[in-house]
């Protein structure tokens, strides 16, 4: 487990100690669950776009890559990157979430 040292206000250094851990606690829980919700709502994007340009070119990104023509046309090129992108955060966070 890590250890963490926070600064805090005034105020909160006239609690009882009990209580300023229950808050710190308390603080710190939403923010982490905050993080994940949005980590989540990333995850369901890029999943989405994977989805989007798998129906358009009928396969998945590796086989698109494989399959990617010589002269290929600025749209693909194009798509190319954007799916890269996605397929990467897609990997990054199916390991976190």
């Amino acid at each position: 487990m890590e250890t963490i040292e926070v600064k805090i206000p005034g105020m909160l250094a006239d609690i009882y100690k009990s209580e300023q851990v229950a808050i710190l606690e308390s603080a710190i829980r939403h923010v982490v669950f905050s993080r994940l919700a949005e980590k989540k709502e990333k995850h369901r994007k890029a999943k989405q776009k994977i989805a989007e340009l798998e129906k358009r070119y009928g396969m998945t990104f590796d086989k698109f890559i494989e399959s990617f023509p010589d002269d290929a046309d600025i749209t693909q090129h194009e798509d190319w990157v954007e799916w890269s992108h996605y397929d990467e955060v897609n990997k990054r966070l199916s390991s976190l979430i």
